[in-house]
């Protein structure tokens, strides 16, 4: 018998699916449009505050691992208690988990894999990171690997391995080497003009980590959502 989907509401129009839950952690498949955790002064549905709701009859709170962008969607892993999120926190600091993400982008990379390194740092204008030399002081090395799942005409569903994890890395780098996240308003300007998806193609497909408690490795697998599903389809058949 299959066993019945549960799932977390965030508000009227969007509901997280609970992917994994037992009595340490809780990983959610995060809606895009929905923010990881609050942010102060502002009331917009967020994961967190939406699993404390689901979480008080066990009279548990939901205690951040790790983020997603707001406008990325997949796997968000929470911890339930202080112990496990300490445990979990130390494996993202060394980055030990396996995070797995597609893209749709534009053009088609070339080599179709290889491994992206570069150094970047958050300036004020726009809140965004950008790519600076080496040598900047402030800068913080972002490490990934990418292979080209399909290629298209003129875009490309690019998987993407997480080495490091700073903000809006993925779509800096791929922006960086002129392989811009279709929709990726933020970062590419021409993306103004991308009608069929009102955010970047991004999604946070898979994320595998060591059990807290028991140290065994768990696999997650969020599916992608129907935006994504459309545009790829889209691109595919033109």
């Amino acid at each position: 018998m299959k066993k019945k989907k549960r799932h977390v509401t965030l508000n009227a129009r969007n509901r997280a699916e609970v992917l994994y839950e037992d009595s340490q952690v809780i990983a959610v498949n995060k809606p895009a449009g929905i923010l990881t955790v609050p942010i102060p002064g502002m009331k917009s549905a967020n994961m967190q505050e939406a699993l404390d709701l689901y979480l008080e009859p066990q009279k548990r709170r939901a205690q951040t691992v790790h983020r997603i962008d707001r406008y990325t969607s997949g796997v968000v892993l929470f911890a339930k208690s202080t112990r496990a999120r300490t445990r979990l926190m130390e494996q993202f600091r060394n980055h030990q988990p396996a995070r797995i993400y597609l893209a749709l982008v534009r053009g088609v990379p070339d080599p179709p894999e290889g491994e992206l390194v570069h150094y970047m740092k958050r300036i004020k204008d726009g809140f965004r990171n950008v790519i600076v030399p080496e040598e900047d002081p402030d800068g913080t090395q972002a490490r990934l690997l990418y292979r080209v799942v399909e290629p298209f005409r003129d875009t490309s569903l690019v998987e993407v391995a997480l080495d490091t994890g700073l903000k809006n890395q993925i779509r800096v780098q791929l922006a960086e080497i002129g392989h811009p996240t279709v929709g990726d308003r933020h970062y590419a300007s021409d993306e103004q003009e991308e009608k069929l998806i009102d955010r970047q193609a991004l999604h946070a497909s898979r994320l595998e980590f060591h059990h807290p408690a028991t140290g065994e490795i768990v696999g997650l697998e969020a599916e992608m959502p129907k935006d994504f599903k459309r545009l790829i389809t889209y691109y595919r058949n033109r």
